[in-house]
């Protein structure tokens, strides 16, 4: 199989030859018929259209056309067609150009010259203006030139020079410096040229050229798989190293909570065992000193005090009687509805609360965290508030307490006015008077009636 630059030369010498014989035919007729072209004698015609024929569709050497059958039946009907003069040899020579501009497509998706190209990405634009037929042939041998060149050698002036090396080569050594000079440049790029000494040997040896670009193909294709082998690879341990430090963050998160729940059980439980030598505040309802083994609090206060650890003065009673008298009235003052104008029970009467009953709640983000005794009246009542209790009370107290929490993954945007927002579940942000009393009394052993 010649190599793309043998069947170049072998063109241009056909070429020559059949352009000496077209010349000699018409000076023939001019001198010897008297005729001003051959197109007026019928005998140096058949002989001029003859010879282009024959240059095509009986050509001693393989060229770029031979074995592309269709094309040839079609120039044989074109040929005997202008024998008759129907049709032009200018028609010819634009059919003949316009497959050799797809040969040219063919031969530089067989050679993979595209794959040659510096990246990756470059390759894939390459391949897609070979497929795209929409492209002139003249443009795309410019894209290729300009792929490969690098701006060290002109193109053009490097294939012509090369070409003449290989016409003038005597020995398979100047052919294969000829390869060597115009593939790899060494004089222009020695550094780039020692990284390609194994393909420089293989040229040196007598190997194909095409057969040597497509080595270099493969060993490209195996270097990327091999840096994405080690990309990946390296991604795997960042990733597994990162799994790691969450795991064990978590890890002594837990036990940190493990040993703070174990501490408040053991305070509350020497608070409960000394509460005889502790002063009790006075009655709210008649101001007498409560006897200590058997008074009365305000379950929210014991909450909020103990479970939370709030800074309030638990309300105390000294009897029934007191607390029915002032217990209601400590309740609207001290405990008032978070929502404040905004509660639901004071704008919708029918207002249907909680399965369950009217089950109080407290702001999970303000006992736990901020430090502030929010208390709502229902589940519902936090969630018809929530834009505005937090604007309100958690933006400003994350500021004076100095605590950076990030929740709008919690947030719900309106999706017509992007400054309204709600909850996205509000379950996440309460803690009902219930649970609350559960667990104080798992961590201390006491019981709230």
């Amino acid at each position: 199989m010649l190599e793309p630059w043998d069947e170049v030369m072998s063109l241009r010498r056909e070429r020559q030859l059949c352009a000496d014989d077209v010349q000699a035919i018409q000076s023939s007729c001019i001198k010897d018929h008297g005729k001003k072209h051959p197109i007026e004698c019928p005998d140096c015609w058949n002989r001029l259209v003859n010879r282009i024929r024959d240059r095509y569709l009986n050509s001693a050497s393989k060229e770029w056309f031979s074995g592309r059958r269709p094309f040839l039946l079609e120039l044989d009907t074109l040929f005997s067609k202008a024998h008759n003069r129907e049709v032009d040899l200018k028609a010819i020579e634009q059919r003949i150009l316009d497959e050799k501009r797809e040969w040219y497509r063919d031969k530089v998706k067989v050679l993979g010259l595209q794959h040659a190209s510096k990246s990756p990405s470059e390759e894939q634009a390459l391949q897609q203006r070979l497929n795209d037929r929409s492209i002139p042939t003249d443009q795309l041998i410019s894209e290729l030139r300009r792929a490969f060149s690098d701006g060290v050698v002109q193109n053009e002036d490097a294939f012509n020079d090369f070409m003449e090396r290989l016409r003038l080569a005597s020995t398979p050594q100047s052919r294969a410096d000829a390869y060597v000079n115009i593939f790899f440049q060494p004089n222009h790029d020695p550094s780039g040229a020692a990284k390609s000494q194994k393909y420089i040997d293989m040229v040196r040896n007598a190997v194909p050229i095409s057969d040597t670009i497509n080595v270099m193909v493969r060993d490209r294709h195996a270097a990327e798989r091999d840096q994405n082998e080690k990309q990946m690879f390296h991604r795997q341990n960042v990733e597994k190293l990162e799994e790691l430090k969450r795991a064990k963050a978590a890890h002594e998160l837990d036990k940190s909570k493990r040993d703070k729940a174990r501490q408040d059980k053991a305070r509350a439980a020497a608070a409960l065992s000394d509460g005889q030598q502790h002063k009790l505040s006075p009655c709210l309802a008649c101001s007498k000193i409560p006897d200590p083994l058997d008074f009365i609090t305000c379950p929210l206060c014991q909450v909020l005090y103990h479970c939370f650890s709030l800074r309030i003065e638990p309300a105390v009673f000294c009897s029934e009687e007191c607390e029915e008298a002032r217990y209601e009235a400590h309740v609207e003052a001290t405990h008032e509805c978070a929502s404040g104008p905004g509660c639901i029970q004071l704008h919708d009467e029918d207002v249907e609360m909680d399965e369950g009953g009217n089950i109080l709640v407290f702001c999970r983000e303000c006992v736990e965290i901020l430090g502030v005794s929010s208390t709502f009246c229902s589940t519902r009542c936090f969630s018809s508030n929530f834009q505005h209790h937090r604007d309100n009370v958690h933006l400003p107290e994350r500021k004076n307490t100095r605590h950076d929490i990030d929740d709008k993954n919690q947030l719900e945007f309106d999706s017509g006015d992007r400054m309204r927002y709600r909850a996205r579940k509000i379950e996440e942000h309460i803690i009902t008077f219930e649970d609350a009393i559960k667990g104080w009394q798992r961590k201390t052993g006491a019981t709230i009636k």
